[in-house]
C-alpha cells in the first residue's frame, strides 16, 4: 500500500464490477497500490463487500448492457474529470464486456482481449489446437455438440473421463439450475444421462469430453499472465494449488495455493496469447501427470482469475500493472510475481488435513512460522467489527462445506 505521505490516485476511478471474492481481492488490489476506493457495481455483493471501507457500491438491477451503461454514467456524474478503470473477473461478465466494448464511453478503459482472441483462446475446443501449435500439452478431447436431437455418439476416450462446458461463459445459466462445473464420468452411460438432462434443461451448446489427468488438487497449477497494448507480457505469476473448492458449483476453484516460477510454461503461453492477437489478463489452469510428469494445459480463462491476489503474495499487485499500461501508457518490463509464499482462503487448520505430501506440508509450516501467509479477504485498513465476523462465518463454512463435499482427499481430486 502506498504510504501515508504518498497521495491517492485522483485521475482515475476504479469500478469492480461483480460481487464475489474475486471482485473483492481486485477492490484491496486498487487500494494497496493507489490508496484509491472502487466502486463496486453489480446486482449483489458478498459481506465482505458490502461492510467495507475501500469500496462504494452501486447497485445494477442486471449484468446487461443498458443497466451497465447507465451506472457507468452514473458514476461519471460523480467524477466528471477523471477516468473509468472498469474490470471484472468472471466469465460471464468478460463475455458481457465483449459484447459491448465497442459501445463504452471514451471516459471508460476496459483492457480485455480483442473478440477474436477471446473466442480462439476461451473455447476449449479450439485451445486445444492452439496449445499443440506452440508446444503446449493439451488433454486428449472429444466435442460433443448438443444442439439439436439426434443420438450423440460413444466417447471412444477411456473411462474414468471428465467433462464440461467448453465455453463457461455460455454455461453460467445452465449451472443455476443445479448442475456441475465439471463431471467426473466412469461409464458411458453416466455420460449418456448427463446429455439427456443437459438438452432436457434447454442446454444447446457444446460439451467437452477429456481424459482424465491423475493426481489429487496439488497436482494443478495455475499461470496469470498479462499482455500490453503492445503484445508483449508484463506480469507472469505462478501457483501450485494446494486445495480447490469441491462444491458442485465452484468445482476446480483453488482455495489456498504456494508460489511457483515457471519459466518455460510463461514464455510458451505469451507466445500462445500474442500469436491469438491477445492483451490484458489470462489465467491458465495447468495439471501434472503423475504417472507421466508432462504438464496439461486444461484451459484459459480470459481475465486475471478468482484468486489474482496470489500475484500480490508473490509481489507483483495485477491492477498496478494494468494502470501501469492502460492509464500510464508505461514500458515497463516484465515483472514476475515469485516471492515465497502461502495464499490461503481457507483456515490453515482444514488446509493442514488435506496435504498429504510431507515435503508440501514442511513448505506450508514454514511459511506460516515466517508469517508469509496472505488471505486477501483479511486487510488490516479494511477492519471492521461487521466485515471481520462477515468473513470468520465464510472461512468457518469452508470446513462444513469440506466436510459435506470432500471429506477426504483423494487420487483423482474428485
Amino acid at each position: 500500500m502506498p504510504s501515508s505521505t504518498t497521495p491517492a490516485r485522483t485521475d482515475f476511478v476504479p469500478v469492480v464490477l461483480g460481487g464475489d471474492i474475486g471482485s473483492y481481492a481486485l477492490i484491496r488490489e486498487f487500494h494497496e497500490a493507489y490508496g484509491i476506493k472502487s466502486i463496486a457495481m453489480g446486482t449483489g455483493f458478498i459481506g465482505a463487500i458490502t461492510h467495507s471501507k475501500i469500496a462504494e457500491l452501486h447497485h445494477i438491477d442486471a449484468y446487461a448492457e443498458r443497466p451497465l451503461l447507465q451506472g457507468l454514467a452514473e458514476v461519471h456524474e460523480r467524477y466528471p474529470e477523471r477516468r473509468i478503470v472498469l474490470v471484472a473477473n468472471t466469465d460471464p461478465l468478460i463475455d458481457t464486456l465483449e459484447g459491448m466494448h465497442d459501445d463504452l464511453p471514451a471516459y471508460v478503459s476496459c483492457t480485455i482481449p480483442p473478440r477474436t482472441a477471446f473466442d480462439a483462446v476461451c473455447d476449449k475446443g479450439t485451445f486445444a489446437r492452439l496449445c499443440r501449435e506452440h508446444g503446449l500439452e493439451a488433454p486428449r478431447t472429444e466435442v460433443v455438440r448438443l444442439s439439436g436431437t439426434g443420438p450423440i455418439a460413444p466417447s471412444e476416450i477411456p473411462f474414468p473421463v471428465v467433462a464440461k462446458p467448453a465455453v463457461s461463459a455460455g454455461y453460467y445459466g445452465t449451472l443455476l439450475k443445479g448442475f456441475k462445473k465439471v463431471y467426473y464420468i466412469t461409464a458411458q452411460a453416466e455420460l449418456d444421462e448427463l446429455w439427456r438432462g443437459l438438452r432436457a434443461a434447454g442446454f444447446d451448446g457444446d460439451f467437452l469430453v477429456q481424459e482424465l489427468i491423475g493426481g489429487d488438487d496439488t497436482y494443478m497449477d495455475s499461470l496469470t499472465l498479462y499482455i500490453g497494448r503492445d503484445g508483449r507480457p508484463r506480469l507472469l505469476g505462478a501457483a501450485q494449488v494446494l486445495l480447490e473448492d469441491h462444491a458442485p458449483a465452484m468445482l476446480g476453484n483453488p482455495v489456498a495455493m504456494l508460489i511457483r516460477e515457471k519459466q518455460e510454461l510463461w514464455k510458451r503461453a505469451a507466445e500462445l496469447l500474442a500469436s491469438a492477437g491477445y492483451r490484458g489478463f489470462a489465467n491458465f489452469d495447468v495439471k501434472r501427470d503423475p504417472a507421466t510428469g508432462r504438464e496439461v494445459f486444461l484451459d484459459c480463462n480470459p481475465r486475471m482469475g478468482r484468486n489474482s491476489y496470489y500475484n500480490v503474495a508473490g509481489g507483483v499487485n495485477p491492477m498496478e500493472v494494468l494502470v501501469r499500461d492502460s492509464i500510464d501508457e508505461a514500458d515497463d518490463e516484465v515483472r514476475v510475481a515469485s516471492d515465497p509464499a502461502l495464499y490461503t482462503l481457507v483456515p490453515l487448520s482444514l488446509l493442514r488435513r488435506y496435504v498429504r505430501d510431507e515435503a508440501l506440508l514442511s513448505e506450508v509450516n514454514d511459511l506460516i512460522r515466517r508469517k508469509r501467509v496472505f488471505d486477501p479477504q483479511r486487510y488490516a485498513p479494511d477492519r471492521g467489527v461487521r466485515r471481520m465476523l462477515d468473513v470468520e462465518l465464510t472461512e468457518k463454512n469452508q470446513i462444513r462445506k469440506f466436510a459435506r463435499y470432500y471429506p477426504e482427499a483423494t487420487d483423482t481430486s474428485f
